[in-house]
């Protein structure tokens, strides 16, 4: 009885996909005056996002009603002071309420673009509202001292940058006047060196120059006595005399000009 095998392959388990990160919506009604409300939204998941905001009027025994619909998309500098994102993040509506209507109702229901998760603030109770008119300007000017001190802190590092950069130029030029400093030592030592070996070779020269007129010198004497000795000779011996002196000596300052040069 023969068996069969059978091959199976094995894949590895597709992955499962990560699923997506949920909103952390946080914001507040500022305030409901003179028929504006104001106020903010903000997805701490999802900072960059814009949140859409449906302002309603609840009602007892019935549904609510829709004011309005806005963009939590307006920049207000005591959110970006306070780390609410890049402070683009403030709403501000117009509403029209029905006669009779408790504007104390009115709540703003706030949903996140990119999960479709919404939360709903209410107005703040009148106790809340009397620590917000107090604590609202000192948070603003803690925010702007806080934003001050960031802006001190950016330029110092940009100045740090700078001095660094400078300090590494300053370096690298000294490094450079060190080296060109010693190849001018160097080039001076071997111009010295040339020039000592010059002068001792015309040294040389110079002597060996005075040894040699020495000997013309002792050659002319002896010319000048022969031609004494024979001064009563043919007429033309005393001009052959004096001009095979003056050939000899301007043979000796040729040959010196040659050893000089």
């Amino acid at each position: 009885m023969s068996a069969t095998a059978k091959i199976v392959e094995l894949h590895d388990p597709a992955p499962a996909a990560e699923a997506p990160q949920g909103a952390a919506i946080v914001g507040h009604i500022d305030a409901l005056q003179g028929g504006r409300v104001f106020g903010w939204g903000w997805d701490g998941n999802h900072p960059g996002d814009r949140l859409e905001v449906e302002l309603r009027l609840e009602r007892d025994g019935g549904p609510p009603v829709t004011l309005a619909r806005v963009l939590a998309d307006r920049p207000r500098p005591d959110l970006a002071g306070g780390g609410i994102g890049d402070g683009a993040h403030a709403f501000e509506a117009e509403l029209t309420l029905p006669d009779g209507a408790d504007p104390s109702r009115v709540v703003a229901v706030v949903r996140s673009p990119s999960t479709g998760e919404t939360a709903t603030f209410a107005q703040p109770n009148p106790e809340d509202q009397r620590l917000d008119r107090l604590l609202g300007p000192h948070l603003q000017r803690i925010g702007e001292r806080i934003d001050a001190l960031r802006r001190d802190q950016r330029q110092l590092a940009a100045a740090q940058q700078t001095i660094g950069r400078l300090l590494r130029d300053a370096g690298e030029g000294v490094t450079a006047l060190r080296t060109d400093a010693t190849r001018l030592e160097t080039t001076q030592a071997e111009r010295t060196e040339a020039m000592a070996a010059t002068l001792h070779d015309l040294t040389e020269r110079v002597g060996g120059l005075e040894v040699f007129l020495m000997r013309m010198d002792q050659t002319l004497r002896g010319l000048d006595g022969a031609a004494a000795e024979k001064s009563s000779g043919a007429g033309w011996s005393p001009l052959l005399t004096v001009l095979g002196s003056t050939a000899g000596a301007f043979i000796a300052v040729l040959v010196g000009w040659l050893t000089l040069h």
